[in-house]
């Protein structure tokens, strides 16, 4: 994927996507985004680690403040079996100043 968003922001919004995945699967800052975590936590995943991760424009909403992040990460699933290499993505919109996790 070429590089479509300039390298600083590229950068912290490849992190918030990491943060907000981080909380989707280890239910650990899922309170800093209460809109977008409005169920509970349904399985939690340990020994994560997130491997890669790329921001750059949303294809579906091209024109638009909108972002895709796609993510590489590993776990232990809520029945321990380990899980390498599993493909993510966070959508990310912005709001104002402020870039926000959309679903």
């Amino acid at each position: 994927m070429p590089r479509d968003l300039p390298a600083g922001l590229s950068s912290r919004l490849a992190t918030l996507g990491r943060a907000v995945w981080s909380a989707e699967v280890t239910g650990v800052g899922r309170q800093r985004w209460p809109r977008y975590f409005t169920q509970p936590v349904t399985a939690i995943y340990t020994r994560v680690r997130l491997q890669a991760a790329v921001a750059r424009r949303d294809p579906d909403h091209p024109g638009t403040n909108a972002v895709v992040v796609h993510l590489v990460w590993t776990g232990a699933d809520p029945s321990g079996t380990y899980l390498d290499s599993r493909p993510a993505t966070v959508r990310l919109t912005r709001e104002g100043a402020t870039w926000n996790p959309v679903r």
